[in-house]
């Protein structure tokens, strides 16, 4: 075998296999440059989302009123996440929502009270109400619709 034909055709060998890789090694970065919430990334292993603490909508919050009592707002709203033990007259709902691609969504709604009534409410712009197309809804499941959408 002549050795001046065979070093040519090594090193062409080796410089489409180094093209290769740097060529996956490109789509893979590009993957993970998706601003799509609901995708990881093109190589990266599949991730859920994490929904955490109580999921409010302004409907639910518009409903309590000043003068409401500690128990009609715990019907309402649930049991809040934090409870101050410095402050007892400020219970805070507290919810988040981490995407698959690693964005973090956070809400927050503050009931205060005054002689164990509401005095006032602040919160967070919340969704309207639940909306199933809302990835941030615990048990959100995408459907094919929405799918399509995307």
């Amino acid at each position: 075998m002549n050795t001046d034909t065979a070093r040519p055709a090594r090193s062409r060998a080796a410089r489409l296999a180094i093209a290769g890789a740097v060529a996956a090694a490109a789509l893979g970065t590009l993957g993970c440059a998706s601003n799509d919430t609901s995708r990881s990334g093109l190589l990266e292993p599949y991730r859920t989302g994490l929904p955490q603490g109580n999921y409010l909508t302004r409907e639910q919050v518009d409903q309590v009123r000043e003068g409401m009592t500690r128990d009609q707002v715990r019907f309402l709203l649930g049991t809040p996440l934090l409870g101050h033990v410095f402050h007892t007259d400020r219970w805070d709902y507290v919810f988040s929502f981490r995407h698959p691609n690693g964005k973090t969504e956070l809400r927050r709604v503050t009931v205060r009270f005054a002689n164990d009534r509401v005095a006032g409410v602040d919160a967070d712009p919340l969704p309207q109400r639940e909306d199933p197309t809302d990835p941030a809804l615990p048990g959100y499941r995408p459907t094919d619709s929405s799918k399509k959408d995307s």
